[in-house]
């Protein structure tokens, strides 16, 4: 199986848990992201995906993070004061409810898929705990079904 057979199945897989369609992927190059350090994007045309990217846990997590997006956009969460990665400084970025909620089912995924309990060392203290409350209430809404 290739990268995008890989990433294919494990978006299929995580869209089913999420009960919605699984989007398309496809592989760009870095420039078509937002940042350089992107990995991947939910766009109206499906999730986009650094075409420089081997098949690692980052890249699992990237995907299931978007698909959290795209979860969260059929779902009608409110967007209007979303702001994207280049609009604000990191941290901001990172503590929008949005992203916490997309970034601790990322975190329940990789732990479920794979056994890894991704530590955002790389975030405040304070956003890391915003995210391993909210990835506690996923891992009970999952459950119970």
């Amino acid at each position: 199986m290739d990268k995008r057979q890989i990433c294919i199945k494990f978006a299929r897989e995580v869209s089913a848990i999420l009960k919605i369609a699984a989007p398309a992927i496809r592989f760009v190059p870095v420039k078509q992201l937002r940042t350089s350090t992107q990995i991947a994007a939910l766009t109206p045309d499906g999730i986009l995906i650094r075409n420089d990217i081997g098949v690692t846990p980052e890249l699992f997590f990237a995907i299931a993070h978007e698909l959290r997006h795209a979860y969260q956009l059929e779902n009608d969460r409110s967007l209007h004061d979303y702001r994207t990665s280049d609009q604000l400084d990191i941290d901001e970025y990172n503590a929008q409810p949005l992203e916490v909620d997309a970034n601790a089912f990322a975190a329940v995924v990789m732990a479920e898929f794979f056994g890894i309990s991704p530590q955002f060392l790389n975030m405040p203290e304070s956003i890391r705990q915003l995210i391993y409350v909210r990835k506690r209430q996923i891992q009970k809404e999952l459950k119970d079904g």
